[in-house]
């Protein structure tokens, strides 16, 4: 808006607004072109990291388990 503001005296409304609405588009598609590498790096690092808490947790379940259940299997045969 400030951008509009100081081009509408000099050019005119629609010129100003034709002006502002380019310069929003062309910087979007720059961040476009460039945010999505970081981002999606981030987002894969992330899931790797999620991936691989979920191992390590589902491994001490059945490890867990597995033991209680021998436990159980040797307190039985007493």
């Amino acid at each position: 808006m400030q951008l509009f503001n100081a081009l509408k005296n000099k050019l005119g409304d629609n010129e100003a607004e034709q002006l502002v609405t380019f310069v929003k588009s062309y910087v979007k598609e720059e961040v476009t072109e460039q945010v999505p590498n970081i981002a999606t790096k981030d987002f894969v690092e992330a899931k790797i990291a999620d991936a691989k808490f979920q191992i390590i947790l589902w491994a001490f379940v059945f490890w867990a388990t597995q033991l209680a259940a021998m436990f159980a299997l040797i307190k039985f045969v007493k």
